[in-house]
């Protein structure tokens, strides 16, 4: 599971070995400034990603990588079990993040409170 830390200036999103492979990335570094918010995904998020260059998937167990579609750009490092967080972007390499981690609804709320407080 990627591990998340938030500050007033950037969250970081560290990668496993493993999740580094599967996702064919490294670590993630994303200013404050480029955040404009965080949600939780409803169950089977992953059937309008697009498609993955380049990545692993196998839908509903692993989902890691850079995904595509018109002028959506994810980055997604999420497995089974997990739930889905999403944080959406501006100004950034991508336009969201979507995060497998065990509390979506608390991480959400965390990052949302850091963009109010900015």
């Amino acid at each position: 599971m990627p591990k998340l830390d938030i500050s007033p200036t950037k969250l970081d999103v560290q990668l496993s070995i493993g999740e580094k492979i599967a996702a064919f990335h490294g670590d993630l570094s994303v200013p404050a400034a480029g955040i404009t918010g965080a949600e939780v995904l409803p169950a089977r998020w992953w059937m309008n990603l697009g498609l993955r260059v380049p990545g692993t998937g196998l839908p509903g167990v692993i989902i890691a990588g850079t995904y595509i579609w018109r002028k959506d750009r994810a980055f997604v490092c999420w497995k089974r079990g997990e739930q889905a967080l999403q944080v959406n972007l501006t100004g950034q390499r991508y336009s969201r993040l979507v995060i497998g981690v065990k509390d979506a609804e608390t991480w959400a709320e965390t990052i949302n409170a850091y963009l109010a407080g900015c």
